[in-house]
């Protein structure tokens, strides 16, 4: 559409809007020289967009874009609030290392510092995010597809890494899913399960804690009380107590009451931690209590019952003694079992012994029953299970029992 201005007019125009017909116009504010499209009324608005500056934009190809704005402007579009939105989404834009570093955030607060003072859960999704994830992490996260994932967690299926990088693929999931809930993806989640449990290999049989045999356990105590070795007071106190390694390894004086005696463990240092509501209970049998007294005896000071060494055995350490020395010992004493695998020895102990299976369970810190009868079951059955414990350390230390047996039960 030839206008009414000419390239002439263009340098030699005063202050002032210049029309040069058809919606075009030339703005002069001093130096500066700039065209400006004011489309026709549409909807009771006038549309307006700028076109640049005329050292950029001739006046040929002004009238060229004036016309595509236009006929863009009379079929309902708007460039221009497209373009201020592409812009808005491109500085909203998150990388998968962003999105990660704000959901790890968002997480960390509900998780665990270990009485030993260790982070695990942080340092695991620290490490799965920056080392495991660094082929996708400068990628925009609303660019990165199901092939990235694969090419993130092929590396542990290719070495049978399945729980490994199961656990991997969920909490890249989860950054997804957090992406996704705050608008940074609007496609689906490239992690989720639903699309993986069809492209992962098949796992191996799960493996269970290698446990001593329950007929073993008597002499393996005998044996273990003949080493020096720090540690061996953890392991029995463990066996006895039919606890977690971590558990015991973090129990202290003052959880422990002489007079009733029970040792009461913090739920936030049990498995569960903070989603667990109570502390657990455990009735002490007459050789917990005596193993407990030996090692009060020995007159150091310090919270815990089982310490950590430094140098000499009289410098007590401030921490719990570690879990690798304690499995080293058990090693030593060349049984291929792990500390945990000393509670299925009591459960398997339990069951062959017809004892009743809520005691059992509950003698794990283990759920038992329907969530509604776990609400219901308040009582800690301590006066129940203290015989059960007491039996179970009978057998253990190889005494004659003259306990009750709680037997299952009847239907």
């Amino acid at each position: 559409m030839t206008g009414n201005l000419k390239p002439s007019d263009i340098a030699s125009l005063g202050d002032g809007m210049h029309g040069d017909g058809g919606y075009l116009w030339l703005r002069v504010r001093g130096a500066a020289r700039s065209w400006i499209v004011r489309g026709p009324r549409i909807n009771g608005k006038k549309p307006e967009a700028g076109l640049g500056s005329v050292d950029r934009v001739s006046l040929a190809l002004a009238r060229k874009e004036r016309d595509k704005l236009v006929e863009q402007w009379r079929n309902g579009k708007d460039p221009v609030a497209e373009r201020r939105a592409a812009r808005e989404a491109a500085a909203n834009r998150k990388t998968f290392a962003e999105v990660a570093t704000l959901k790890i955030a968002a997480k960390q607060s509900g998780w665990r510092t270990s009485f030993e003072g260790r982070t695990s859960t942080l340092d695991t999704w620290t490490k799965n995010m920056e080392v495991d994830c660094a082929p996708i992490a400068a990628k925009a996260i609303d660019e990165i597809t199901v092939d990235d994932i694969k090419r993130v967690v092929s590396p542990h299926w290719d070495k049978n890494h399945h729980k490994t990088a199961r656990e991997l693929i969920s909490r890249i999931g989860q950054v997804f899913d957090y992406a996704i809930a705050h608008g940074w993806r609007s496609a689906a989640n490239p992690a989720g399960w639903s699309v993986f449990k069809h492209l992962s290999p098949t796992a191996p049989a799960k493996q269970h804690h290698a446990a001593l045999p329950w007929q073993d356990v008597p002499a393996f105590l005998r044996e273990l009380r003949t080493s020096p070795a720090v540690g061996v007071g953890v392991v029995e106190f463990a066996i006895l107590t039919a606890t977690r390694s971590g558990e015991t390894r973090g129990a202290q004086w003052s959880e422990i009451d002489f007079v009733e005696r029970t040792w009461t463990i913090p739920a936030s240092r049990m498995k569960m931690g903070k989603k667990r509501a109570e502390p657990h209970v455990v009735p002490l049998s007459d050789q917990a209590i005596a193993l407990l007294e030996r090692l009060r005896a020995e007159g150091l000071a310090g919270d815990c019952i089982f310490p950590g060494y430094v140098g000499s055995r009289q410098q007590r350490a401030t921490s719990p003694v570690p879990n690798a020395r304690v499995w080293r010992l058990v090693k030593r004493l060349g049984v291929d079992i792990t500390t945990h695998g000393f509670r299925s020895t009591f459960r398997v102990w339990c069951g062959e012994h017809g004892l009743d299976r809520e005691l059992a369970e509950r003698s794990l810190a283990h759920k038992f029953g329907s969530e509604i009868e776990e609400a219901y079951q308040r009582s800690r059955l301590i006066a129940r299970r203290a015989p059960l414990m007491q039996q179970w350390a009978d057998y253990c230390c190889g005494a004659p029992s003259t306990v009750v047996l709680p037997f299952k039960r009847s239907a």
